[in-house]
């Protein structure tokens, strides 16, 4: 053993942390990145037999579902991994913000981690078109019809952007390549900045990195075990093959929010939502700045913090049970 961790460079990783590591709250980064590695390993799987085409891509599905061995128990772990990816991630983001481990010198670890949940968003977002069921076809037309809103910024969202190619085949290109090297890459730059500024823990750094791990290795254990029994006993199952012009489905949760907003405010709104979202955990390093050497968090940018939170939260809850609306014809 010895030797091998000689030529693996084991050691390497028993560099020194703060004990305060070594509880949950500081795992949820850990975790996500679990998640995230399962969601690699069963979208390689089922990249496998999947078609592309707009023709093919739900007869595919439904051949996933119902003809490969394991086929729909895969799907099925591909999709409760990314719904707890969207919740860790989510819920380390207000861990840290709580924290204040925005502050100099952890901006850039702060924007990575913002952005990191901006991508998991899209990679959500682009698995739901592949389904190509109307749920899915439906999100695609509301993506289409914002993209238009926007002008040419929106351009590489519409058919029109590459007529040689179906729009349905180069967000496939997006969700099996282009979005998942900006993951890696965020997440790369992420441990890296993590890795030499540290957390932002007010304790002597008394414990070792790899046993941070050998204790997160256990959280990931159970929560692949959590996962394979979630997808063995709830499956998710898919809809009616498209139909074009139709309104009659609500987008996947982690979007009815945006959904939500679509209601009060018609198609501006899709995009207005994200847009405070996003633009506000972008700016809290800079909203934050000039308190940092003061003490506390200024009161203001809590109360605007837990305002949005409750925004959101409450989003979610109206557009769960809100009736479906037509919003493409507004």
């Amino acid at each position: 053993m010895n030797r091998l961790q000689e030529r693996v460079a084991w050691n390497a990783l028993r560099y020194p942390i703060a004990p305060g590591a070594n509880r949950l709250p500081y795992m949820l980064g850990g975790l996500t990145f679990f998640g995230m590695v399962l969601l690699i390993v069963t979208g390689i799987l089922l990249d496998q037999f999947y078609n592309p085409s707009p023709v093919g891509a739900h007869d595919s599905v439904v051949y996933i579902m119902t003809r490969v061995p394991l086929g729909n128990w895969v799907r099925a772990l591909h999709y409760w991994a990314a719904t707890v990816v969207l919740v860790t991630v989510f819920l380390h983001l207000i861990h840290v913000f709580w924290r204040r481990s925005y502050f100099r010198p952890r901006e850039l670890t702060w924007w990575t981690g913002a952005a990191l949940l901006l991508v998991a968003f899209a990679l959500v977002f682009t698995g739901t078109v592949l389904r190509a069921d109307q749920e899915g076809g439906e999100a695609l037309a509301h993506a289409v019809a914002g993209a238009r809103l926007v002008g040419a910024v929106g351009t590489p969202l519409t058919p029109d952007f590459a007529r040689s190619t179906p729009l349905l085949a180069r967000l496939h290109n997006a969700h099996v390549s282009l979005l998942p090297l900006t993951l890696l890459g965020l997440v790369g730059l992420h441990f890296w900045l993590i890795r030499h500024l540290g957390l932002h823990v007010h304790e002597a750094r008394t414990a070792v990195f790899t046993d941070h791990l050998r204790r997160l290795t256990g959280y990931g254990l159970l929560l692949l075990g959590g996962l394979a029994l979630l997808a063995a006993l709830f499956p998710p199952g898919i809809g009616y093959p498209v139909v074009e012009g139709a309104e009659v489905t609500k987008p996947f949760w982690p979007f009815l929010w945006i959904y939500a907003a679509e209601n009060a405010f018609g198609l501006w709104g899709m995009l207005a939502a994200p847009a405070v979202l996003f633009g506000f955990l972008f700016l809290v390093p800079l909203l934050d700045r000039r308190h940092q050497d003061i003490g506390g968090r200024p009161r203001w940018l809590f109360l605007l913090a837990t305002f949005l939170l409750a925004a959101y939260l409450g989003a979610l809850l109206y557009g769960a049970v809100a009736p479906q609306v037509e919003h493409l014809g507004m």
